[in-house]
């Protein structure tokens, strides 16, 4: 069995030596796995790690800059391993990470595996930071878990070449409406109506060293471009609608399919998500963040205010495609 590791990086020279760095102590024998590295049309000094040296195979390859979606399928496309391992450049993967993803859809049919991600913030940690990891649980599941295709993430995912192929490879369903395309649960919806299964691997760990962790702004407009190219997901893939349930409050009313309890919350959603309403919470969000930094408080700001920029992403993304 040989492995094929696919990494996608864009203008993250250091991020992505980091993710490098973590495959040199692979429990897998450095003779049974190349990895490649896709650099998306980078213009800092990321084409450097071309000349760097590893105990694997090592190749890099460089595009135009066409997002990772098409990365990830051109690093397939260059690759000879029999099962695929995507990873994103600001993972890093524990010891077994790669050993028992590949194990797991070598071993059992119809698979696609999925690592468990602990997220950190990659510099100093803001009080944006703190505040949002600790309302996270950073403990790995006892045991694998099958997880419905809403959940896939491709920051960390394993599947079988033969199975990749046959399910039609990665797909940008926005269409090209933006990033994220949500290419992910596109594949993950895919797989589920081709009757295969999605399994979060407890023993694959890896450390999501996020950057949208930064601070609030950056996570918030990450969360509004999330929104507007949801939209465009839901044209592909009606079925989805109702199914990612950070979304379901923030889409609009169905006056027939809607229970009054959900027309109540989406009704209250967008009072809330007006500009006027996202600045007060932002003004709120600052004021206690230097005067009284208590996490209840301010992680319930801080989730206010993502869903405020997530909803008004979505209604961007009904006007131009004229729902509304």
């Amino acid at each position: 069995m040989r492995v094929s590791v696919i990494i996608p990086t864009h203008n993250r020279r250091a991020s992505v030596l980091r993710t490098l760095e973590s495959l040199r102590e692979q429990s897998l024998p450095s003779t049974d796995f190349e990895v490649i590295v896709v650099d998306d049309g980078s213009v800092d000094d990321t084409p450097t790690i071309a000349g760097e040296r590893f105990p694997f195979e090592f190749i890099y390859l460089r595009q135009e800059n066409q997002g990772a979606t098409i990365a990830r399928n051109n690093g397939m496309q260059h690759s000879r391993g029999e099962v695929l391992v995507f990873i994103d450049d600001d993972i890093t993967i524990s010891r077994r990470t790669l050993e028992t993803l590949a194990r797991t859809v070598t071993e059992q049919p119809r698979t696609v595996a999925m690592g468990v991600l602990i997220r950190r913030t990659p510099g100093e940690p803001t009080v944006y930071a703190r505040v949002m990891l600790a309302a996270e649980l950073h403990r790995t599941p006892a045991r694998d878990v099958v997880l419905d295709c809403v959940e896939c993430n491709t920051e960390l995912l394993a599947v079988r070449r033969v199975d990749f192929l046959a399910l039609g490879m990665l797909q940008d369903p926005t269409h090209g409406a933006g990033w994220p395309n949500w290419d992910d649960v596109d594949f993950g919806y895919r797989t589920a109506v081709a009757g295969y299964r999605l399994v979060q691997v407890a023993q694959a760990v890896g450390t999501h060293w996020d950057y949208s962790l930064s601070d609030l702004r950056t996570a918030s407009r990450r969360w509004m471009r999330a929104g507007r190219s949801a939209i465009y997901l839901f044209e592909t893939h009606p079925d989805l609608r109702g199914k990612i349930p950070m979304l379901v409050d923030k889409m609009p009313i169905r006056r027939r399919a809607d229970s009054s309890k959900m027309i109540v919350r989406k009704m209250l959603r967008r009072v809330v998500s007006t500009w006027a309403v996202i600045k007060i919470l932002e003004l709120t969000t600052a004021f206690f963040e230097r005067v009284f930094p208590r996490p209840a408080i301010l992680g319930a700001l801080y989730r206010w205010v993502h869903g405020g920029y997530m909803a008004q992403g979505i209604r961007a993304g009904l006007r131009e495609l004229g729902k509304i």
